[in-house]
Parts: structure tokens; C-alpha cells; sequence
């Protein structure tokens, strides 16, 4: 009968577990095993391996020391396999490479043979000891034994981690309808996952459903973005609330309780959204939605492709004259509805919370905002004037006088990479952003004259490049410089705009009938109560900080709770889209899964040390530390990330990480030290 691997791995667990007691050894007992990898000569050129084995068979509990090629080959991991059930051995140390590279190769090896995999020590003597020490090869053959001995004594206090599966909700939160929100909810919901998306605007799509066109390729992005908001609107397993925000958020990764606020929209489901309710309000206010380049009533509805299609009213503008109410010819408007808190529980949380355009107010010299200075825009408002629901026909006109401008000049980096105002990063799609405008103008008006300041451009990426070059060719001018400020002329009021070509080292004063500014993406309003009561961290910047840059850009320090979109930095749509589907993919696994495998790597506290000062509390990221209900600080199992930090934190030592302990830290650093330690106390 043919032996499938798994009926392999079950046998050899079998064989051990009683070979220990068969062969009399102690079961209590230490047994090491050492194992030297050569790595080619990547360690073997450098490292005299045989030296360091030989060394290592004379450290107290090691009762077999060996040097091979390459320990991660199928032979190489047999040494072990062998060692363990011929000769006992119960702890195993490869020095090797990394325990990232492949310290969980011969975890996984010796727990096929029935010993727990945390009872393995990776001891690092490529990386640290032989690429670093190419040229002494003595010295660094005594630093290998060092670290081996260190990691023999690592080994002999290492104790049994359990591996817990714990259940999960199946279902996931998203915080933010925009186009990361709406495609990891949709992403999540064809898993077949129950999704709650939450939008505290009246509706969903985010910046998106501002924009006139999409770089590179011009297309109208309602178009684009429309069966994504249609899909999730009307998808099965998903439930919308908008006007809606997180008022608390317990517990940990798996199982999430969430309460969340729902604001009143004053206007009832069967709202027919024919509008007369908005064209008869006495009311006009600023639209948020069209960023001030056009006006709403009390009652209203952002743009005519909403979804929610329900009309909304705004009570701190509504002058309760009760126009609507009486108008409506479906009696849908109710000024009687009252705030609403729903709880859920979930498994995972996605937040695509997304960002908001940089306020240039704060740039005196640009005067943005200020009396007399209407044709100083951003961006954004170009889009929305741009757009085909606009006021101005889609025309670009100047906000002053109605006129159309024979000269645009477009400022780029403005409150980005500024060591004095705004933010030093770059926002890394304002160059993009402005050159499509620029073309945009050029298309529409070609005896315009428009100018780009920047200071440099940045266009990376495919079909980029040829995007700028094209601007180029249709007479967009480019000009390396950031101006010092925008002035206007008391008599004419005449617009100018004051810069240096770097390039040319040339003073410039540029006659301006409108002036763009390229305002910089930074992180959204209400983001630091967010991420309270989310309890994740927030990078330098103010967005929402992910576990690793490059290699887990979508998790963030917490467990079961993922970043979308530019939630986590500024992004363009084509990578805000990759992000977030990576984030529900992320999200989705262990609710697919149904459970969660936790290791137990984690601190317990000798509460008579204990001194309750909650030290632990603060330094812990994860926010896994929590006092209980008799005032003690108590470890969420689940949310810790065995990070550590809470251990040099606590003045008494009254926490401790398994396999982590004080003296165990203390044993591995004796060798390296040279045998001697000295406390001060």
C-alpha cells in the first residue's frame, strides 16, 4: 500500500512520542541536537564549520553536534527526523541563515516528528556572522560558536507554545464608501461574507464621483465607478448605512462588537427623488459635494447620480419653514426622525476612510479663500467645474467675473513636500492630476496659455510618461520652480504669479487669469477618534499606519482590521483599487476559514509583582493589554502580537513573554558577551 505524506507525518509523530520513554531517556531532560548548515560557501567559505560542531558537542544537554550542506534539503532536514527518533533529542538548533528564511522549515520538520515546534532555536550565522566577516575567518568562526553556545542556551529553557483555533464571525465591517470601501466590500460580499459598510456622508463613491475625467485614458469616471456602486447597493449580502459613524469598537481579531450612530436623513425610503422638494426651499448654501462651485437647498441631494437616491435634509441649515413637507407628493419628508445606534458582530474590519483635499488657506502668500482672491482655486474645484453637472456648462470660467481665462498657471506641491507649511511627502499624484487639467484646457480652449510651476514632475508608471509628453505637445508649458507668491495688482486686479525657472535660473512674473492650486491629499477629518476607538496606530504623516510598508501594506497594528485605499497614504485610483482588493482578500481569509490559528506566544503576569501602574497598557501597540474588572491589567490572548514591548516597560518585571523571559534573554547573552554579565542594580 502506497503512504501518502500525511500518513507519513502521523507515523512519524507515533514514532515519537514514545521514543523518548523507550530508550529511557528523561522526558524532562534537555536532549539538544545541533546542526551546522555549510550553505554552499555562502557560511562554509568563512566559517569553519566542523569547528563550530565540535564546539557545540561539548555544551552541557547536547547530545549530538552536526555539520552538512545545505540543512533546509530534504537529507538535511533528515538529520533531524533521525536524531529525534533514534537518539532522543527533544530541542533542535540549526545555525544556519535567517528564522525568517527558514527557520519554520525545521519548526515544521520536528513537529512532523511529534515535539512542538516553538522547542526550535534558529541561530543566524550567515547574515550575522559570515557575509559580514569575509575577511577574518578566525575571528568569525569563534563568533559563530559564540552565537551557536548562545543559542544552545536559548534552547535549553524554551518551553511548549499551544496552538489555539479559535471561531470567527462570519461577517466583515468597512468603514467609507469610496472606490477602496466599495471594492473590498464587494469583494467580500462574492466571498459570500455578510458585509456592513458604513459611509458617514449622505452617500457613497467618495472623491471619485467628483472628477470630470480619469487619468491616463480621459474616460468619465461615473461610468467607471457606477456598476461598483450599483453592485454594492443592491448586493444581497450587503447592508449600507450612510450618515453613519463608528461610536465603539470591542474586541479582537475574529470577534468584533460594533456600535455604530445613525444620523437622520428627515426625508423617508419611498423619496421618489423627483426634486421638487429642493427646487421650492427658500434655502441656498455652499455644496460640499461640488466643493463650493455651486449651491444646494436645506434639502437635497448631492448629485443626480446618488446613491442613496433619497433626498437628505441638513438641520443646521433647514430654517424649518416646512416648504418641503408640504410639497412633497409623497408625504416622504419627516422632520420627526431621530438618531438611530445599531450593534454588529464581525469577524474583520476594512477602513477606506480615504482622505481629503489639503486646505491652502494656511499658505498666506497664495491667498487662497481670501476677499478679493475668487480665482484662486484647487484642483478639485477645476473638476467639479469641468464636470457635466457643473454650473458653468462645463466651461471653465473665473469665479470673479463669469469670464473665460486666456491664462491659467497651475501650482504644483502645495502643502506637499514643504518643510515649512503643509506636509513633507509627496502626495505622488498632483503632477498626474494637473497635467490632465492642463490637456483638458488646452482641448477646450487652444489659444489658452497654461503654465505648470512645479518643482519636480512625477509621472512614473505605464502610460504616464507618454501622458506628460502628450500635455507637452498640445503647448501645456512646464516651468521647474515653486513660486514664492501670487500678487495682485490693486488698479486692474490682475492676477500674478511669482517664480523662478530653476532651469534657467530666471526671474518670472506670470500674468494669471486663473490660478490652480495643486493642493496635496491628507489624512481625513475625524481620523484620530477613528483610530482610538479602532486602537491602531497612525504613521508621522497622520494616516492610518500599516504593519510593514512593503511587505503588509494593508494590515495595520491591530489584528483583523485592514487599510484600504489612501486611508493608509496618498494613492491614485488604479492603486487605491489594488489596495483595497488586497485588504478584503486579507480580511476574508480566516472568515472563509471559519477559525483562527493562534499561537499562545504570549506574556503572563506574576500579579504579587504586579504594581497595576498600567505601564503595560500604554506601551502595548496592538492594544492588547486591558485592565479588568478588578483594576488588574489582563492580556487579550487573541490580539497580542508577542511583540515584547510590554516587558521593558514594566518596572517591577511582573510581565514576561514566554520562550522570552528575563533570564532566558539573560542565558542567550552571557556567550555573546564574553561570559560575564554586569547588573547595575
Amino acid at each position: 500500500m502506497k503512504m501518502t505524506v500525511k500518513d507519513e507525518k502521523i507515523k512519524n509523530s507515533e514514532l515519537a512520542e514514545g521514543s523518548q520513554e523507550k530508550m529511557g531517556f528523561p522526558e524532562d531532560e534537555p536532549r539538544i541536537g545541533v546542526y551546522v548548515c555549510h550553505c554552499g560557501h555562502n557560511i562554509a567559505g568563512t566559517v569553519d564549520v566542523a569547528e563550530v560542531a565540535e564546539s557545540a558537542s561539548n555544551l552541557p544537554n547536547v547530545v549530538e553536534a552536526k555539520h552538512y550542506m545545505f540543512m533546509c534539503s530534504k537529507p538535511g532536514v533528515q538529520l533531524l527526523k533521525d536524531d529525534i527518533k533514534e537518539k532522543g533529542v527533544n530541542r533542535t538548533v540549526v545555525a544556519s541563515c535567517s528564522k525568517n528564511q527558514h527557520g519554520r522549515t525545521f519548526a515544521r520538520t520536528i513537529e512532523e516528528m511529534g515535539l512542538n515546534k516553538h522547542l526550535h532555536q534558529q541561530v543566524n550565522v550567515r547574515e550575522f556572522c559570515s557575509w559580514v566577516h569575509k575577511k577574518d575567518k578566525d575571528k568569525a568562526t569563534e563568533k559563530a560558536k559564540k552565537l551557536v553556545e548562545a543559542g544552545v542556551n536559548r534552547a535549553r529553557k524554551l518551553e511548549e507554545v499551544e496552538t489555539k483555533k479559535i471561531p470567527t464571525t462570519k461577517a466583515a465591517l468597512v468603514i467609507g464608501a469610496g472606490i477602496a470601501g466599495l471594492r473590498a466590500t464587494y469583494d467580500i460580499a462574492e466571498l459570500g461574507i455578510p458585509v456592513y459598510l458604513i459611509e458617514r456622508n449622505s452617500t457613497i463613491g467618495g472623491h471619485m464621483t467628483r472628477l470630470n475625467k480619469t487619468f491616463p485614458t480621459n474616460e468619465c469616471p461615473q461610468c467607471s465607478i457606477s456598476p461598483l456602486t450599483n453592485g454594492v447597493a443592491n448586493h444581497p449580502l450587503v447592508e449600507l448605512y450612510t450618515n453613519a459613524q463608528i461610536k465603539s469598537v470591542e474586541g479582537s481579531m475574529g470577534n468584533y462588537e460594533i456600535e455604530v450612530e445613525i444620523k437622520p436623513r428627515y426625508v423617508k425610503d419611498n423619496c421618489t427623488s423627483c426634486g421638487e422638494c429642493e427646487v421650492n426651499c427658500p434655502v441656498e448654501v455652499p455644496s460640499e459635494w461640488d466643493k463650493g462651485m455651486s449651491t444646494r437647498g436645506a434639502i437635497y441631494k448631492a448629485y443626480p447620480q446618488a446613491i442613496p437616491a433619497t433626498y437628505v435634509r441638513s438641520k443646521k441649515d433647514c430654517i424649518e419653514c416646512n416648504t418641503c413637507i408640504n410639497i412633497c407628493p409623497v408625504q416622504a419628508v419627516d422632520f420627526s426622525q431621530e438618531p438611530e445606534t445599531k450593534t454588529f458582530k464581525v469577524g474583520s474590519i476594512v477602513v477606506a476612510a480615504g482622505y481629503e483635499e489639503y486646505d491652502p488657506t494656511e499658505i498666506d502668500a497664495y491667498h487662497y479663500g481670501q476677499e478679493g482672491y475668487d480665482d484662486i482655486i484647487t484642483q478639485l474645484q477645476l473638476e467639479r467645474m469641468l464636470g457635466p453637472t457643473s454650473m458653468t456648462g462645463s466651461e471653465v470660467m473665473r469665479p470673479s467675473d463669469g469670464k473665460i481665462p486666456k491664462k491659467v498657471v497651475m501650482i504644483q506641491c502645495v502643502g506637499s513636500r514643504n518643510e515649512q507649511v503643509g506636509n513633507k511627502y509627496c502626495t505622488g499624484v498632483c503632477c498626474k492630476f494637473a497635467t490632465k487639467n492642463a490637456g483638458l484646457v488646452k482641448d477646450m480652449y487652444p489659444d489658452a496659455d497654461v503654465t505648470i510651476c512645479y518643482i519636480d514632475m512625477r509621472t512614473p508608471g505605464l502610460n504616464f510618461e507618454e501622458y506628460y509628453k502628450a500635455a507637452q505637445e498640445k503647448g501645456v508649458r512646464y516651468i521647474r520652480g515653486r513660486p514664492s507668491e501670487i500678487l495682485k495688482d490693486p488698479i486692474s486686479g490682475d492676477l500674478s504669479v511669482i517664480v523662478e525657472d530653476t532651469l534657467s535660473q530666471t526671474p518670472l512674473k506670470l500674468k494669471a487669469d486663473l490660478v490652480v492650486l495643486s493642493a496635496a491629499m491628507v489624512p481625513p477629518e475625524g481620523i484620530g477618534p477613528l483610530g482610538s476607538k479602532l486602537k491602531i496606530l497612525r504613521s508621522k504623516e497622520g494616516f492610518f499606519k500599516e504593519f510593514h510598508i512593503k511587505m503588509n501594506p494593508t494590515a495595520s497594528s491591530k489584528g483583523g482590521i485592514y487599510l484600504a485605499g489612501t486611508i493608509q497614504g496618498p494613492k491614485d485610483i488604479s492603486e487605491t483599487v489594488a489596495h483595497a482588493g488586497n485588504a478584503a482578500a486579507l480580511a476574508a481569509q480566516p472568515l472563509v476559514k471559519g477559525y483562527i490559528e493562534k499561537e499562545m506566544l504570549i506574556p503572563y503576569i506574576d500579579y504579587d509583582l504586579c504594581m497595576d501602574c498600567g505601564m503595560c497598557i500604554t506601551a502595548c501597540n496592538p492594544a492588547a493589554i486591558s485592565m479588568n474588572e478588578d483594576g488588574r491589567p489582563d492580556v487579550n490572548e487573541v490580539a497580542c502580537k508577542s511583540c515584547g514591548i510590554c516587558m521593558p516597560a514594566c518596572p517591577t518585571g511582573a510581565i514576561q513573554l514566554l520562550n522570552f523571559r528575563d533570564d532566558q534573554l539573560l542565558d542567550e547573552i552571557v556567550p555573546i558577551a564574553g561570559g560575564g554579565v554586569v547588573c547595575n542594580e
